[in-house]
């Protein structure tokens, strides 16, 4: 079994050591995609479902109006929608039952890259540990390789989501040896190596850097919080109007 990691999401599946359909993977968007997701269930909601554009989350909103819309479109959110893309908002605020619609810019797209994998996990350092030992007994169990996919920023590498495959490859180390590792993965790993402070790294990333140009830094702060949610979360594929679908779910 091997761990694999790319470095964003804009890569082709035949550069990989793993066979991407037989892969666990764990996508990472730490600023901000997955973070907000781990605090969105832990508010209390009970499903997500991605959307690949805005016009297509206008679309479904339609279709499920019961459905919280959240997300944002260069950092805020698009008009119309209930709520943006900050995890910091969702940690303060209860939403018991409630059910959502989002859409982000380079979260939604590792989500829909990563529909054909065996398993698809969402990683943040807010729910890391939990979300790590469900992703190993999970790869463990079945024989499965791991991918972790690093977001990025639209198409070019994040360091903040470099560092939290790190913090993954580590964690795994740690934890079993019945895995092989590639040349990538020990990259990220080097991060970690070199930096203790999670919170230091995300700072240091050009994801943090736009967010303080638009005034969230506080989220900055939020998203290096570590294991503050015990909560796994799971991808399935559903058929929709708009095509197949990310459907999240805690397990």
């Amino acid at each position: 079994m091997v761990v694999d990691t790319v470095f964003s999401n804009n890569f082709d599946a035949g550069s990989l050591r793993t066979d991407i359909k037989s892969s666990v993977c764990a996508v990472i968007d730490v600023i901000r995609a997955t973070s907000t997701i781990a605090a969105l269930f832990g508010s209390g909601v009970q499903s997500i479902i991605i959307a690949p554009t805005i016009e297509i989350a206008y679309n479904l909103k339609d279709v499920f109006p019961e459905r919280l819309l959240c997300g944002e479109s260069a950092g805020i959110a698009p008009e119309g929608f209930d709520y943006g893309n900050s995890p910091l908002e969702f940690s303060r605020i209860e939403l018991p039952g409630r059910e959502v619609i989002i859409k982000t810019t380079n979260g939604t797209e590792s989500f829909l890259k990563a529909g054909c994998c065996s398993a698809v996990f969402s990683l943040s350092a807010l729910n890391f540990r939990y979300a790590m030992d469900k992703i190993l007994d999970f790869a463990a169990g079945k024989q499965k390789d791991i991918l972790l996919l690093c977001s990025g920023e639209m198409g070019r590498i994040a360091y903040d989501d470099v560092y939290i495959a790190g913090m993954a490859v580590k964690y795994i180390l740690s934890k079993s040896a019945g895995f092989d590792y590639s040349d990538s993965s020990m990259v990220a790993l080097s991060a970690v190596l070199g930096e203790k402070s999670i919170k230091n790294a995300l700072e240091k990333s050009a994801s943090a850097c736009a967010l303080r140009k638009i005034g969230l830094e506080e989220d900055i702060q939020f998203c290096s919080r570590l294991d503050n949610y015990n909560i796994a979360v799971r991808a399935e594929m559903i058929e929709t109007d708009a095509g197949r679908l990310p459907l999240l779910k805690m397990v």
